[in-house]
């Protein structure tokens, strides 16, 4: 998927060890004029991009895709959050 957006927040870049793995991510809070919603960087493109400045005073292109994690509550139910990967902004 394709579509203009608006930064509204960049969270950085973070790394993090997982199973003997350095995995690396960058977040964003993102407007398309309809909705709000969070956007997440893989690993590569996170590390490609870890010292890219994005202007939050101008509409950005960013290409990515959906996802549905399933996830389990504290008290045990199951439930699902959707994620979008970036794997471009420009």
């Amino acid at each position: 998927m394709e579509k203009q957006v608006k930064i509204l927040q960049d969270f950085g870049y973070s790394e993090h060890e997982y199973n003997g793995d350095t995995l690396a991510e960058r977040g964003f809070l993102l407007d398309d004029g309809i909705d709000f919603f969070y956007a997440e960087m893989s690993s590569s493109v996170a590390k490609r991009e870890k010292d890219t400045t994005y202007d939050f005073t101008r509409p950005h292109m960013v290409q990515g895709a959906w996802t549905a994690k399933k996830r389990q509550a504290q008290d045990g139910r199951e439930f699902y959050s959707n994620v979008f990967y970036i794997s471009k902004l420009k």
